[in-house]
Order: structure tokens, then C-alpha cells, then sequence
């Protein structure tokens, strides 16, 4: 029986031209860690357990980048920049609507279950980076998201965004 890490290994190291996948969930919680831990079979599956556990308690939001609107670049903080959805089905059933080629990520959410809104903060929002794990923070609550920046980049902006049912 494989598991997380052997995923990740098969897929990461696999011929050029194979066009096997990787769950989003494995690939999603061994990209945050630093690459230095990616070839360490406990903590890759540790991640993924606690990436496995934050979605079964609610704590992951899904995230649309849709930075143009009417021929116009929007920028981190304008309304609409994001879309936030509080699941994968309400993502989807936004797709359905408005995007049906769209794509959201999942990202998890510190400091507890996104409710009405979430607070995000990026160190590099221009470059649109949405895949990329690290490119955005995601927080429940105003106080966490400024703890956050307190502690770890004080030169970091945090913006509010509501979230879709």
C-alpha cells in the first residue's frame, strides 16, 4: 500500500511526458513545506494528515483568483480581486454559473473556520501565483491575520474578503 509520500515520489520524479497527477490535497500540503522537508517520508505524510484535518473540520476555503474585470487589472484589496468559497461545491456551483473553465485552489485557513469572511495577506500578490501554496495566507479572523503579520512579516498587509456559501 502506497502512501502520501510514495504519491508524491512517483508523481515528482516521473518520465518527461507522463502525464500521471497527484491528488490536489498531496500536492497542495507537501508544497508548503520547505523543499528541504519534501524528501522526508514523515513529515510529507504528516503534512498531508494535517492538511486531511483541517478540511474534515472545516478549516480550508477555496480561492479564485479573478483579477480582471471589464478590460481592468484589479490588485489585492479591491472587491472581486478574489473569490472565496467556504467548499468545493460552491465553487463549483459558482462555476457552473458564471466560469464554467475557472479554477479555485484550497488553501487552509489559520486560526479556526472561515465564517462570513477571511482575512488574506500575500508577500507577492502581483505575481497571481494562485497554485503556489505560499503565495497566500488565509485567516478566520482579523486578530489572527494581524497576529500573523506581527510575528512573522510586520510589512505585510491584511485585506477582508467575504466568503460564498
Amino acid at each position: 500500500m502506497t502512501d502520501a509520500f510514495d504519491q508524491w515520489v512517483e508523481w515528482r520524479y516521473k518520465a518527461p511526458g507522463d502525464r500521471r497527477g497527484i491528488p490536489a490535497d498531496v500536492y497542495s500540503a507537501v508544497m508548503m513545506l520547505p523543499e528541504s522537508d519534501r524528501s522526508d517520508r514523515q513529515k510529507v505524510n504528516e503534512a498531508v494528515r494535517r492538511h486531511d484535518e483541517a478540511r474534515r473540520a472545516g478549516r480550508t476555503a477555496w480561492i479564485y483568483l479573478d483579477d480582471h474585470q471589464d478590460g481592468r487589472a484589479l490588485t489585492i484589496g479591491e472587491p472581486g480581486w478574489v473569490k472565496v468559497f467556504a467548499s468545493a461545491g460552491a465553487a463549483d456551483r459558482w462555476f457552473d454559473a458564471n466560469d464554467a473553465e475557472g479554477v479555485a485552489w484550497e488553501y487552509e485557513v489559520e486560526g479556526g473556520q472561515p465564517r462570513g469572511s477571511v482575512w488574506l495577506s500575500s508577500s507577492a500578490p502581483e505575481t497571481g501565483a494562485i497554485g503556489d501554496p505560499n503565495w497566500i495566507k488565509v485567516f478566520a479572523s482579523k486578530d489572527s491575520a494581524e497576529k500573523w503579520v506581527k510575528n512573522n512579516d510586520s510589512n505585510r498587509e491584511i485585506w477582508e474578503y467575504l466568503v460564498q456559501e
